[in-house]
């Protein structure tokens, strides 16, 4: 029998925690995969990894995504870099650069998960807080301070003002795990009580009538209430965007920009699963998932359909036909940095401009879609003002009055959302990190005219 001379592959388990996790970051900073899948690829195989080097990785590179803007200062002054910031784009380019710059300088909030993770790491992890707290960073740029891209702090700050610091702050921090409760399988106080006696701390969000909100991600593979798909994992923000949309029983809705599906199943369970459901995406394997989902939450009228763009051919047989129809537009993802803190350093001026275009084209493609009385509603999980307020105005102003604008707080007051006032800015859902506990959100409606 032929035996293969190569040597085995390392498992994950072999290698370091801080070289993987090191490893894991300077691929990241290459944009070509998300975090999480590259977190999904190093530990998948046969091999038996532990969750504890699991949490320590994943925490010690988001950790350091969260804590680039650090980098900046301490490269300066450890590596002479004569004032420039950590090049993100020279990572791509120069990985054993960017390999010098990560180990120099790596976030003191992961280290301690690290070195218990792997003894080996104390002694590295023991030099570089020594030569850190030896580093005198004065004056503190905003960029440190605020752990936020200028070009960023300058677009949040005109938003918020003085609430700036609040919001780096809530940005900084790991985002809490919100659920939705499936309205066909169960009622929310019946799985808040199971949820507790699982001894979960779980409570009800304040606003969105079948949320959930547990403080810090926990499996729930393993929980009855999963399983037979009461639950779903969606913020509370996403939520009330659903309920925005405001979809009835028997009617006919569009998810135009379905991605995973989180809200088609959200307003599936608000159509109480009669009617006809689409879900649209251009991305094929965003889709792939969204059948076994459906089945789980016990919806059988989701159609998902791959299209090829806004202006698909097998669009038109739909023109002037939907009752409802969401646009939850691909945007920056700005509004989402507690979890993905890498887009930060993703996106520049330049990449919103063209997402903002792109917005303008997909929103007026799905609003063909809406018949005369139907509702439109557009929706990012932006911060920026040029893909939310000047988005919306910028279509109210091309359709020249053939939408409505519709205000959120009596949409969301019908919806049965706790509060409606607190989460609505100018007669558009809008939602904050720091003052609502969600990622930040944005939502519009209007309504076609007869």
């Amino acid at each position: 029998m032929f035996r293969s001379t190569r040597p085995p592959a390392r498992r994950p388990s072999a290698v370091a925690p801080l070289v993987l996790a090191t490893r894991l970051l300077q691929e990241t900073l290459r944009f070509q995969q998300p975090p999480d899948a590259l977190l999904s690829d190093a530990f998948r195989g046969p091999q038996r990894v532990g969750p504890r080097l699991r949490q320590a990785v994943g925490d010690a590179l988001y950790a350091a995504l969260r804590d680039l803007p650090r980098w900046h200062a301490l490269t300066t002054v450890l590596q002479g870099q004569g004032g420039a910031p950590l090049d993100v784009a020279r990572c791509r380019t120069q990985p054993d650069w960017c390999d010098s710059v990560i180990r120099l300088a790596w976030p003191v909030a992961a280290l301690p998960a690290l070195a218990e993770a792997d003894a080996s790491a104390a002694a590295e992890v023991g030099d570089w807080q020594a030569r850190a707290r030896a580093v005198d960073i004065t004056p503190i740029p905003d960029t440190v301070r605020l752990g936020l891209p200028d070009w960023l702090i300058e677009r949040l700050r005109s938003a918020v003002g003085p609430e700036i610091d609040a919001l780096a702050a809530a940005l900084r921090h790991p985002a809490s795990l919100d659920l939705r409760v499936n309205a066909l399988r169960a009622k929310r106080p019946a799985v808040l009580a199971e949820l507790q006696a699982a001894g979960l701390p779980a409570e009800a969000t304040p606003h969105a009538p079948w949320g959930i909100r547990l403080p810090a991600r926990v499996p729930l593979q393993g929980l009855a209430v999963y399983a037979r798909g009461a639950i779903e994992v969606q913020d509370e923000g996403s939520q009330l965007i659903a309920a925005l949309v405001g979809a009835r029983r028997g009617e006919t809705v569009a998810d135009f920009c379905a991605g995973g599906g989180g809200k088609t199943l959200a307003l599936g369970a608000d159509m109480r699963d009669t009617g006809r459901l689409y879900a649209f995406d251009t991305v094929v394997c965003r889709l792939d998932a969204l059948p076994a989902r459906a089945r789980r939450a016990g919806l059988t009228q989701v159609h998902p359909m791959a299209i090829a763009h806004e202006r698909d051919e097998r669009l038109q047989r739909l023109a002037g036909k939907i009752d409802r129809v969401l646009v939850d537009a691909p945007c920056s993802g700005l509004g989402t940095l507690r979890r993905h803190p890498e887009l930060m350093w993703r996106h520049t001026p330049a990449t919103v401009a063209k997402l903002a275009a792109l917005q303008q084209r997909i929103l007026a493609a799905a609003a063909a879609l809406v018949r005369p009385g139907g509702r439109l509603v557009y929706a990012t999980c932006s911060l920026l003002a040029e893909e939310n307020e000047a988005a919306a105005d910028a279509f109210t102003t091309a359709l020249r009055g053939d939408f409505v604008r519709l205000d959120a707080q009596a949409l969301l007051a019908d919806a049965r959302v706790d509060d409606p006032a607190s989460v609505v800015e100018g007669g558009a859902l809008r939602l904050w990190p720091h003052r609502h506990g969600t990622d930040g959100f944005f939502a519009v409606a209007w309504q076609r005219r007869g």
